[in-house]
C-alpha cells in the first residue's frame, strides 16, 4: 500500500529574514533617489540665486557704461565677472563668450575651463550650470586650488548673460565659490534622510512582521491541520485495506467452519470411545487431547451458531454479563492451563442483542486469551469488567497484570504483524478492532506497561 508521506513544516525564520532584506534594500534605493534629487534642487537653488544677483548687476553695469559710452562688449563682461567675484564666498571668476571661448581681457580673475557644449545648451537656455567639488583638486580647478586648502568643497557656478528683458545669449560667466556651506547642507540631509529611512524601516518591518507572521501563522495551521488530515486518510486507507483482507478471512473462515464441524464431532466420539476402553480411564495425556478436541467442537459451534443467526434473523436479548461469562468460559481451559485466574465484575446490569453479544464475545474472548499468554508461567489475573459509559455506550474492559505489550506493538497495535507465538497468524488485535467497528463501536489500548495491560470496547446500547 501507497503510503502518504506529509509535506516538511513551514519555516518561517528565512522567510521573515528574506522580507526584512528586500524591503531594507526598497527603502535604500528610494532614499537614494530623494538624496540625489534634494541634492540637484539644493545646488539649483545656489545657480538660480547667483543668476539673480549677475543678471541684476549685469544691468547696472550695462546702464552704467551706456551713460558714459565705455567699454566693448568683452570688456562689459570682464568688469561684470571681477564686481561679482568681490561677492562674499566667490573666490574667482572666468567670462566667456557666446562662442564658448574664454575672455582675454586682463579683468578675469581665474581661468576656469570654458563650458562644455551640453554646458551651453543649458545657459541658451537661461538656466544656470551648477557642479560640486567634494574635495579641491589641481585637475578640477587649476586656477583656484592653490587659494583653497587641499580637500575643502567647491561649488563651479556658471550662469548665462542677457540683456534685461531679453533672451539672446551675450555670454557667460563662470564663478568658483567655496562649498563649505553647500557641504554642510549635504551632510545634515544626509543625516535626516538616515533618520527618516530607519524610521520607515522599522514601522514598515513592523508592519510587514506582524501581516507576513499572521499569515504565516495561517499557514503553518493549515499545514498541520493537512498533515493531521493525511495521517487519517492513511489510517482509513490501512483500515479499508485491513477490512477487505478481514473480510475475506471472514469468507473462508465460515467455510473452514462449516467443513471442520463434523470431522471435530466424529473425532470427539472417536477419542470418547478409546478412552472408555478396557480401563475405562483416561490417561493425563489423552484426557488434554480429549478437553482440547471438545473445546475446538465448542468453538466451531459457537461460530456456526452466530452465523446461523445472522443468516436467519433470529434476535433476542443477552445480559451484559452473559456475555462476560461467555468469554470467560471460553478462556477457561487455557486460564487453567497457565494458572491464571479469570475474574468477572459487572458494575451496572444491562441487555444486548445476541448478535452484539456474540461479537463482544468473540473480541473479550480474543483480548483475554492474550492476556493468558502474557501471564503465561507467571500466574495473575485477567479482569472481564462491563459498565455504562458515556452517550449511552456500554463500556467493556480487559485487563490483566502481565508485563505488558513490547514497545512496538504498544505503538501501533492494532497493525497486522508477524508474531512470535506458536500458532500465532499475528491479527487477532486486528480482526478484533475490525468486529468493533461492524458492531458500531471501538476498541483502544488504555494503558500498558510493567503493572498490566488494559483494552476498552465501546459499544453502542442498542445495535
Amino acid at each position: 500500500m501507497r503510503t502518504v508521506q506529509p509535506t516538511a513544516p513551514l519555516r518561517t525564520t528565512p522567510v521573515l529574514l528574506a522580507i526584512l532584506a528586500v524591503l531594507a534594500l526598497a527603502i535604500i534605493a528610494i532614499t537614494w533617489w530623494l538624496r540625489a534629487g534634494l541634492r540637484e534642487q539644493i545646488l539649483r537653488r545656489e545657480g538660480e540665486s547667483l543668476y539673480a544677483v549677475t543678471v541684476l548687476q549685469h544691468a547696472l553695469e550695462r546702464e552704467r557704461l551706456d551713460e558714459f559710452s565705455l567699454g566693448s562688449d568683452d570688456e562689459r563682461l570682464a568688469i561684470l565677472a571681477l564686481q561679482t567675484s568681490r561677492l562674499q564666498g566667490v573666490l574667482g571668476a572666468q567670462g566667456f563668450t557666446v562662442e564658448g571661448g574664454a575672455m582675454e581681457a586682463a579683468l578675469t580673475t581665474v581661468a576656469i575651463p570654458p563650458p562644455s557644449a551640453r554646458d551651453w545648451e543649458m545657459l541658451r537656455n537661461l538656466r544656470p550650470v551648477v557642479q560640486f567639488f567634494p574635495r579641491a583638486t589641481t585637475e578640477s580647478l587649476a586656477g583656484v586650488a592653490k587659494r583653497v586648502a587641499t580637500g575643502e568643497p567647491l561649488l563651479r557656478i556658471t550662469v548665462p548673460l542677457h540683456a534685461p528683458e531679453e533672451t539672446t545669449l551675450e555670454g557667460a560667466v563662470g564663478f568658483v565659490l567655496e562649498g563649505q556651506a553647500v557641504a554642510r547642507e549635504f551632510a545634515k540631509l544626509d543625516r535626516s534622510l538616515l533618520w527618516q529611512a530607519s524610521l520607515v524601516w522599522l514601522l514598515s518591518a513592523g508592519v510587514s512582521l506582524a501581516g507576513v507572521g499572521w499569515v504565516l501563522r495561517r499557514l503553518t495551521r493549515a499545514h498541520r491541520e493537512l498533515a493531521a488530515r493525511t495521517d487519517d486518510l492513511v489510517r482509513a486507507n490501512r483500515a479499508l485495506a485491513l477490512g477487505a483482507k478481514t473480510s475475506a478471512l471472514g469468507a473462508i473462515t465460515a467455510h473452514l467452519v462449516h467443513g471442520l464441524r463434523n470431522p471435530l464431532a466424529g473425532l470427539e466420539s472417536f477419542m470418547q470411545e478409546q478412552g472408555n476402553g478396557e480401563s475405562g480411564q483416561f490417561t493425563e495425556a489423552w484426557t488434554e487431547a480429549n478437553a482440547t478436541t471438545r473445546r475446538m467442537r465448542e468453538m466451531v459451534n459457537e461460530v456456526v451458531t452466530l452465523l446461523q443467526d445472522q443468516e436467519s434473523g433470529a434476535s433476542y436479548e443477552v445480559t451484559w454479563r452473559e456475555a462476560l461469562d461467555m468469554a470467560a468460559a471460553r478462556v477457561a481451559q487455557p486460564a487453567a492451563v497457565n494458572g491464571v485466574t479469570v475474574a468477572i465484575e459487572a458494575e451496572k446490569s444491562g441487555v444486548m442483542t445476541n448478535h452484539q453479544a456474540g461479537l463482544v464475545a468473540a473480541i473479550l474472548t480474543n483480548l483475554a486469551q492474550n492476556a493468558c499468554e502474557a501471564l503465561k508461567a507467571r500466574g495473575g489475573t485477567v479482569t472481564l469488567r462491563v459498565a455504562s459509559g458515556a452517550d449511552g455506550e456500554v463500556e467493556f474492559c480487559v485487563k490483566d497484570n502481565g508485563p505488558g505489550l513490547p514497545t512496538a506493538v504498544a505503538q501501533r497495535p492494532f497493525e497486522p504483524r508477524l508474531s512470535t507465538k506458536p500458532g500465532s497468524a499475528g491479527i487477532g488485535l486486528a480482526i478484533s478492532q475490525q468486529l468493533a467497528a461492524h458492531l458500531g463501536g471501538s476498541l483502544e489500548l488504555v494503558s500498558t506497561g510493567p503493572t498490566g495491560t488494559s483494552f476498552r470496547l465501546r459499544t453502542p446500547s442498542s445495535p
